[in-house]
């Protein structure tokens, strides 16, 4: 089944993506504590039943996906319907790799993501996440490795540098090395490790590194916006743009982009015919968002002190974006349940509606 699509307002240069089989170049990054299966149920739930961008997990340990009852997880790893999910990997042991894959097999994904870009100090003490970009060989061998066991396509995650220096030599010379050893694409966040997630994205670096390699780059990294994202795209002629923070700020941003290129097609569980475009707009929807998400994380984890944790997360993220976010996010993390969370966001939006800004505030 394909979206409806009328004259699109903008016009994309042409994506490597589309030899994979992917026709919309727009996705949602795996974001530890966020990418969940309830998460992307809410995204989901902004797109038409037409349009399947690519969503990620949060990161899985290949350690302790071969020892782990899949179905007695604190939830469930997808839901129905969910044919566009891809399992990103931490690892680095052929024989766990091999393992996980297998395991997740039975849950069709879509394709399976390997981690180079997670700079927290527990994953490296393992050689795995950002420390893999230090060793080109070690890298290749991992990509190698997953390749050789994975029947579905392969890609790697990675951040501009390790430490705050970047070395754009280095980081053409080590893509290159993932694409000879298997990888079918990559991604770049365009921040160094020292970064993390603040700061300006060094955007160019990716151009540089889209042009030298035979494979599709996508960025990511600092997108705030559906303008962002088509920007990145337009300006820098990469095949791609995957969305992370922001989404939490906009479940919506997929549907926006979306219209901007031409879908017309609805999300079927939405009256509106239209997502938010407006500040004002935007923000009565963030908490209309806030509010479905409660329920999801009741359906899947039920209303308990891990559903709670979680929607605290996801508002101490996305509510960055809010003209009084932090004072949002501190009266939610008042709150002792799901239902006591509900009553609170439905009051607070008829008393203190607010607009969304175009960047996070820090």
């Amino acid at each position: 089944m394909t979206a409806s699509i009328c004259s699109p307002s903008i016009s994309l240069p042409p994506s490597r993506l589309h030899k994979l089989g992917l026709s919309f170049p727009f996705m949602v990054a795996p974001m530890v504590g966020i990418s969940h299966v309830a998460f992307r149920e809410l995204i989901r739930s902004y797109l038409p039943d037409s349009l399947s961008p690519l969503l990620f997990t949060e990161m899985l340990s290949t350690l302790r996906l071969p020892h782990e009852d899949l179905s007695d997880l604190p939830g469930p790893l997808t839901s129905l319907g969910e044919n566009y999910f891809v399992p990103q990997l931490l690892g680095n042991d052929e024989t766990y790799i091999s393992n996980s894959i297998e395991r997740l097999l039975p849950f069709h994904p879509w394709g399976f993501d390997i981690n180079m870009g997670c700079p927290a100090s527990h994953q490296l003490q393992h050689n795995w996440g950002v420390r893999l970009l230090g060793d080109i060989d070690y890298a290749s061998h991992v990509v190698a490795i997953t390749k050789k066991h994975s029947p579905r396509p392969v890609s790697v995650k990675l951040r501009a540098a390790t430490g705050a220096y970047i070395d754009l030599k280095y980081l053409l010379e080590f893509t290159k090395m993932m694409e000879e050893s298997g990888a079918d694409w990559i991604t770049l966040h365009c921040r160094t490790q020292n970064q993390g997630h603040h700061g300006y994205a060094h955007w160019d670096l990716v151009g540089e590194v889209a042009r030298a390699r035979k494979i599709p780059v996508v960025a990511n990294g600092d997108i705030h916006t559906w303008q962002d994202a088509i920007d990145l795209m337009k300006t820098y002629q990469v095949d791609g743009a995957m969305i992370a923070r922001a989404a939490t700020a906009r479940p919506w941003i997929l549907w926006q982009i979306a219209k901007k290129l031409g879908y017309q097609e609805k999300p079927t569980k939405r009256w509106e015919t239209e997502p938010p475009w407006t500040p004002d707009e935007e923000g009565k929807e963030y908490f209309r968002a806030v509010l479905r998400f409660s329920c999801l994380l009741e359906d899947h984890f039920t209303d308990s002190p891990f559903a709670l944790k979680k929607l605290q997360f996801f508002v101490a993220q996305g509510s960055r974006w809010l003209l009084f976010g932090h004072q949002f996010f501190h009266l939610v993390k008042r709150c002792k349940n799901l239902v006591e969370v509900r009553d609170f966001v439905n009051d607070y939006a008829e008393k203190t509606p607010q607009p969304m800004g175009q960047r996070a505030r820090t």
